[in-house]
């Protein structure tokens, strides 16, 4: 499962530049995070379910609009609720 996270308050579209490789994505909770100012988004995917603390989840950074920040705060609550989280770059 892949899912991506980008702030409302960005006036560009941003997208990964390319797919992560389809068998991470297949077996694992993936979450791109692609601008910073995502941290509530992600919350919400939690609350509704769609991404659960009871699996791994990695975190995809980018080298764009604060992403590699957001994405150590994720992780920094993601550890705080005693789940298993990992942060990679994707660039």
């Amino acid at each position: 499962m892949l899912i991506e996270l980008a702030s409302p308050l960005h006036q560009e579209p941003v997208h990964l530049d390319h797919m992560p490789d389809e068998a991470l994505t297949r077996d694992q909770q993936v979450v791109a995070i692609l601008t910073g100012g995502t941290e509530a988004l992600f919350l919400q995917r939690i609350e509704a379910g769609e991404i659960s603390l009871n699996r791994p989840i990695i975190l995809l950074a980018t080298q764009q609009s604060n992403s590699l920040a957001a994405s150590m705060e994720i992780l920094s609550w993601i550890n705080q609720h005693n789940g298993n989280g990992e942060i990679r770059c994707h660039w």
